[in-house]
This record gives C-alpha cells, structure tokens and sequence, in this order.
C-alpha cells in the first residue's frame, strides 16, 4: 500500500508542478495582452492547451489511483480520508502534497481571473474605439469619384 501512496503523492506534486507552470503562462500571457504582442499571445495559448492535457491526464491517473487506495482501506477517496486511514507519516506526506496542489489551483485561479478581467477590459476598449472609429468616418465620409449631374 505504501507504493501507492507514493505514487498518489508523485502525481500530486506532478499536477501542482503543471499548475504553477500554467500560472506562469498565464502570466506571460498577461503581459503579452498588456503589451500588444499577438504574435506571443497564439504561442502561450498553444502552451496552455499542452498544459492543460498534461493536468488532465494527470487527474484520471490521480482519481484513479486516490480510488484504489479508497478501495483497499474502504474508506471516500477524499485526500483528507486517506491522509487518515494511511501511517501517520505516509499521511503527513501525502497531506503536504495535497497542500501543494491546493496553493498551485489558487494562484491558477487568481492568475486566470486577472487575465478575464484585462480580456474583457481590452474588448471594452476595442468595442468603443471601433464605434468612435464608425462615428468620426460618418462626419467626414471618403468620396471617391466625382459625381456629374446633368
């Protein structure tokens, strides 16, 4: 059993390692929007999707394993039961790990929120500069050609 604590615990610090990696592009991608560089922008955004199929692949390993180890102690496959149900010191690390992987989503989220309010804050910008835009082009419309009338 203790293999598969470790083994629990190895994929929990490989998702808080993904996480804090994803923070770190969401980051870059902040500045990149702040910045105006597009170009930046389409990479981190395929860096994200890589990132995001790395932690996914890593939840069903964890839910998988956390539902193994839940089986063989019968007791839920919260982190919290099997921190429990483990030796103490196999629980304390497993509890470390999960802390880990609790600080790393957070800062994720934090990160993500920023990142949606610059978003919709640039939107909200183009929105009024293209309708200036439309509305300055109304005063003074271009003529091309010149009209007869006979």
């Amino acid at each position: 059993m203790a293999s598969s604590a470790k083994a629990l615990g190895d994929v929990l610090a490989g998702q808080a390692q993904v996480l804090r990696t994803l923070g770190d592009v969401t980051v870059r991608q902040r500045e990149a929007l702040r910045e105006g560089r597009l170009e930046l922008l389409q990479d981190l955004f395929r860096e994200m999707q890589s990132l995001s199929f790395s932690a996914e692949a890593l939840e069903g390993r964890r839910s998988r394993l956390a539902g193994d180890l839940a089986e063989k102690f019968g007791c839920p496959s919260s982190l919290s039961a099997l921190c429990a149900a483990l030796p103490e010191e196999e629980g304390a690390v497993l509890s470390e790990k999960g802390k880990e992987l609790d600080g790393a989503v957070r800062r994720v989220q934090a990160e993500m929120q920023i990142l949606a309010a610059l978003v919709d804050e640039n939107q909200r910008l183009s929105g009024m500069m293209a309708a200036e835009w439309k509305r300055l082009q109304g005063m003074n419309p271009s003529r091309s050609g010149v009209e007869f009338r006979g």
